[in-house]
């Protein structure tokens, strides 16, 4: 039974201090006297064993009652041991006792409210305190209470609007009266938890004559259902003397990172360390404890999980090591390629906060760490929040909403490899207790609807040779031309992840000396994991000028034809696409006429197409009107027998462009949209879904 504020849970500490001790049982607690059971109950509080402190405070209520410090105690233990309609009973006594030596009554009380899911009730008692509290330390609990009320809104807000996730108790084969934590799934086959197993209340003095300690278990999935959890004995990291759990895999499953906790007789605080234990020649070798750059020494250290980046593999943990946020925060070392860690550092206060944060997990494939805080707005005490990015750099946090968080405490979010399913553990109405329905934690499984990944790839080529055209920049637009993705072409490159079905999308690339290639594809709805083939074409610029068909204008004029607009605007089109290319129109004539009346009608001509093309946008200092005349004739204006030649002189009459330059720096750009997740994390080689045989080019 977890008692103790989760505070201690954070550092593994599993509410041994609920129990308490031999010499309590001597006497009956009936016979004893007033003041020796207030005695007896002050001793049992100041050891950590609120249980039974609280029958003592109790006993001592029944033969005098009103006494506020003793109100005040059985208050105090009943929150401690996260009884909470226990717990607001009695502190609603205190408060209606109004005894001015307990200013924080009000505070305690709403806090018990909102556990008990009474937000709205709970929101007026925070706002009434923030207002009226005149006590030692008032700004600090001012800005708590006002954090408080904003999580009581946020609770109201997110239960109004649940998130599409099924959140299930997953059975008593795995979960046990006292306490289940960290869960990790070993495929889709087997759970790996840690778990303080027993029936009734635990005794301080039971501690080493039962073994009653946490150790790791297993227990083997079978469809939905989970069979009979037993001692994880697949390795040698549970411990006779100490407790065992929170561990996690290195991404290559041949290094286990996990806790010991020992607690101290003379201060009943729990110290956690990390430990390593290495899978070498078919077998894992004896645990050994991290050195003290890991492990800092007379402080905690506990919750190891693993990450990969481009800086290679990142272990975070949770540790009250000095110059933290304050309380429990994570941190992080880099892990080198010759198995050095870093100098460890906080995440930063976009993760940590003044109060405690716990339970890490972070998911590789989608750069997102999962973890649970008391210090941020939330529903209940802890709650589940993510956050993208890693070492320093995150967004701003997020919760994750009604029912994955609840009114109490919610911890250890973890996914499965498939990236929809995975286990949480709470103590929420619905585990096994010993005692309140809040007052133990479980496991129990998280259901998203099923993620189907829809993954795009395929080559850049030259469009006449076939070749690949490798460096070329790769962007990727959705069907509002909204950038969500960009790529550097390669040997069949990965342009997109998290594409949505039945979206039409389109693929541009860039690269000098070649026109922007593009290809345009929708994605199919699909049960399973899918990726689409897109190879998109380019053609390299010519050295020669390109004609421009079916450009007219009224006869001896430079007014161009309605019919001329068309091949235009696919003129604009192309020199919006490649926006660093200068161009040169050019303008031709045949040969009636002077000379010199001809050049003059071609620059006119030549003129009307560049003011045609500003018209559509195209900045004018990358458009020169030329006018050639008669003087680049390219097909006879007579025939042989001196006759007229009408198909020569019509060719003669041209308008044609030619690149001349360009201008440096200057790139194709979209405005950015939402790509829904940092391409810069994903895994090229890992996790890609089998190609089907649509294309586009």
């Amino acid at each position: 039974m977890k008692y103790m504020r989760i505070t201690f849970f954070l550092a593994f500490l599993l509410s041994i201090g609920s129990a308490f001790s031999q010499d309590a049982q001597e006497l009956p607690i009936q016979k004893l006297s007033f003041k020796k059971s207030l005695k007896m109950g002050d001793y049992l509080y100041s050891i950590g064993s609120f249980f039974n402190a609280a029958q003592y405070y109790q006993a001592v209520n029944e033969k005098q009652a009103g006494n506020s410090y003793v109100v005040s105690q059985i208050a105090d233990c009943e929150y401690k041991l996260r009884d909470y309609k226990e717990a607001e009973k009695w502190y609603k006594e205190l408060v209606d006792a109004n005894d001015p030596l307990y200013p924080l009554a009000p505070y305690y009380y709403g806090l018990c409210l909102k556990a008990n899911g009474k937000y709205q009730e709970a929101k007026t008692v925070f706002t009434t305190f923030e207002k009226s509290f005149k006590g030692v330390n008032s700004q600090t609990y001012k800005k708590f209470a006002k954090n408080q009320a904003k999580g009581c809104d946020l609770a109201i807000q997110k239960m109004q609007s649940p998130d599409t996730v099924k959140i299930t108790h997953i059975g008593a084969n795995v979960n046990a009266p006292y306490t289940e934590f960290a869960p990790i799934p070993l495929g889709d086959s087997v759970l790996l938890f840690a778990s303080l197993k027993s029936d009734t209340i635990i005794m301080v003095d039971e501690i080493k004559k039962n073994n009653a300690y946490a150790s790791f278990y297993a227990s083997r999935k079978n469809g939905e259902s989970f069979e009979k959890a037993t001692v994880y004995e697949g390795a040698p990291f549970n411990s006779d003397n100490a407790h065992t759990g929170n561990g996690c895999f290195s991404p290559d499953r041949k290094r286990f990172y996990f806790t010991r906790c020992e607690m101290l007789t003379d201060s009943m605080k729990m110290i956690c360390a990390i430990y390593l234990s290495e899978f070498k020649n078919g077998k894992w070798t004896d645990p050994l404890k991290m050195d003290d750059k890991i492990n800092f020494p007379g402080f905690t250290n506990t919750q190891p999980t693993m990450a990969t980046s481009k800086v290679g593999e990142i272990l975070y943990w949770v540790s009250d090591r000095p110059n933290g946020e304050g309380g429990q925060d994570i941190w992080f070392s880099t892990i080198d390629k010759n198995g050095k860690y870093s100098n460890p550092q906080s995440c930063g206060r976009k993760v940590n906060t003044a109060g405690n944060e716990a339970t890490p997990f972070y998911d590789s494939k989608t750069g997102t760490l999962y973890f649970s805080s008391e210090g941020q707005i939330g529903m209940g005490g802890y709650d589940v929040f993510k956050t993208r990015g890693n070492q320093k750099k995150w967004e701003t946090s997020a919760n994750m909403g009604y029912p994955v968080n609840s009114s109490v405490d919610d911890m250890y979010f973890v996914f499965d490899d498939n990236g929809y399913t995975g286990y949480l553990v709470s103590n929420r109405p619905g585990t096994i207790s010993v005692k309140s329905e809040t007052c133990c934690d479980d496991i129990w499984r998280v259901e998203y609807p099923k993620k189907v990944f829809y993954a795009v790839r395929g080559n850049v080529y030259d469009q006449d040779t076939r070749q690949l055209v490798l460096g070329a920049k790769v962007i990727f637009l959705d069907n509002a031309e909204k950038q969500i993705g960009s790529s550097v072409s390669k040997k069949d490159t990965l342009y997109f992840w998290n594409t949505k079905p039945q979206n039409v999308y389109s693929i541009k690339s860039t690269k000098e000396g070649y026109f922007t290639g593009s290809a345009t594809f929708s994605v199919t709805q699909k049960n399973d994991n899918d990726t689409v083939r897109v190879d998109v074409y380019m053609k390299k610029i010519p050295n020669e000028p390109i004609r421009v068909k079916n450009i007219f204008y009224d006869f001896d004029k430079a007014t161009l034809r309605p019919e001329s607009f068309p091949p235009l605007d696919t003129v604009a089109q192309l020199l919006t696409l490649n926006p660093a290319i200068i161009v040169e129109i050019g303008a031709n004539t045949d040969s009636k006429g002077d000379d010199k009346y001809n050049m003059r009608l071609s620059q006119a001509r030549a003129q009307s197409v560049v003011d045609y093309l500003v018209q559509k946008g195209i900045p004018v200092e990358r458009l020169q009107a030329k006018g050639y005349g008669e003087t680049n004739q390219i097909a006879p204006n007579t025939l042989p027998n001196g006759k007229d030649n009408p198909e020569g002189r019509q060719l003669n009459r041209r308008t044609e462009f030619k690149i001349i330059g360009t201008i440096p720096g200057k790139e194709l750009i979209y405005e950015q949209g939402d790509p829904g997740f940092d391409p810069e994390n994903i895994e090229e080689d890992e996790n890609v879904p089998e190609e089907s045989e649509e294309g586009g080019e």
